[in-house]
């Protein structure tokens, strides 16, 4: 990647960006044929991104500078990064201000609008991508990830879905930026396998931005903070699933087995088993796509002695059995 090709590109001044230099404070002529759907006890524009999603698997534009942008839902979800300068943004009625290295996730709900022009400098890339891949397919193309991504993933989703945006601030972005200059990048010039190279940056992403919102929530304590307490229980088991124990798991972090039980069922919604067993579920799915191990053996280097036990399990789990798994997840 030239990074230096890539600034200049950010920064060119577009079609858009150049009609609205000279029409200043008038509104873009795009609105004449945009159409309008009512949020809430308003009218406000809707944006439609199916389209260009479904084709490149995820949108991406750079936000049009020299002007202001009406109050709007979008087809699909929103992930907006501020590469240089500011941006500031009214989400459901509520100023939000993001400085360089910003994120913020918004969800297809949220009634957003820019009621202030950016200036030169003030450069944000927006990814637009359905809400399936951030809810679901983000998640399946993680076999063996692990049940601390999958908790710390549920928290924000959930999260996200009562606010309707989430704002994760630059200093707990960690590779976000590289990450997004290498997506950006891609998508602005296509290049062999591009299809393929979206979809794993676009993953790594998803990553990061987890990561750093759990790192955030930490630092800041909001009430909505991901419990730090549960998180390393989780990736506890995650590393010593063939071996631990309720009990030895208990006696590891000093609690009482009935008490990390019900800390467990309370933050996860799930038994101190299933969550062992998920993990040995999501192991074998790792190994069955990335060994050419037999089926038997796989079952026993994640813990599982009976056979019949396994089959049953991932089934229930995945839908189909090990050896379908393995047959249709390769192609």
């Amino acid at each position: 990647m030239d990074r230096a090709v890539l600034d200049k590109r950010m920064r060119s001044i577009t079609k858009s960006e150049r009609w609205h230099l000279e029409h200043p404070g008038e509104p873009s002529p795009i609105y004449e044929t945009t159409p309008k759907v009512n949020a809430g006890e308003k009218e406000v524009y809707y944006f439609d991104w199916r389209n260009t999603v479904k084709r490149n698997f995820i949108g991406m534009i750079k936000e049009t500078r020299f002007a202001t942008v009406p109050p709007h839902v979008n087809s699909s979800m929103e992930l907006d990064f501020v590469y240089d300068g500011t941006c500031e943004l009214e989400i459901d009625g509520k100023r939000v201000i993001l400085q360089r290295g910003d994120a913020i996730l918004i969800d297809t709900e949220a009634v957003r609008s820019s009621p202030v022009p950016k200036a030169e400098n003030d450069i944000v890339i927006a990814l637009t991508f359905e809400r399936d891949f951030f809810d679901s397919v983000f998640l399946s193309r993680l076999p063996g990830g692990g049940i601390l991504t999958t908790f710390l993933f549920e928290a924000i989703a959930n999260r996200r879905r009562s606010m309707h945006y989430i704002t994760i601030e630059a200093e707990h972005t960690g590779n976000l930026f590289e990450l997004l200059m290498l997506l950006t990048n891609e998508y602005m010039f296509p290049n062999i396998y591009t299809p393929n190279m979206l979809e794993h940056y676009a993953t790594l992403v998803f990553i990061e931005l987890i990561r750093g919102l759990y790192y955030q929530s930490q630092i800041t304590g909001r009430a909505s903070r991901i419990d730090d307490g549960t998180a390393r229980v989780l990736d506890y088991i995650e590393h010593h699933y063939k071996e631990c124990t309720l009990t030895s798991t208990a006696e590891e972090f000093g609690y009482s087995p009935n008490y990390l039980s019900n800390m467990l069922k309370t933050k996860t919604g799930e038994t101190f088993s299933q969550i062992k067993l998920g993990q040995q579920l999501s192991e074998a799915a790792y190994l069955l796509l990335n060994t050419e191990r037999s089926i038997e053996s796989i079952a026993k280097k994640v813990g599982i002695s009976n056979q019949t036990f396994f089959y049953k399990k991932f089934s229930a789990a995945y839908g189909m059995t090990p050896k379908k798994y393995r047959e249709t997840m390769r192609g």
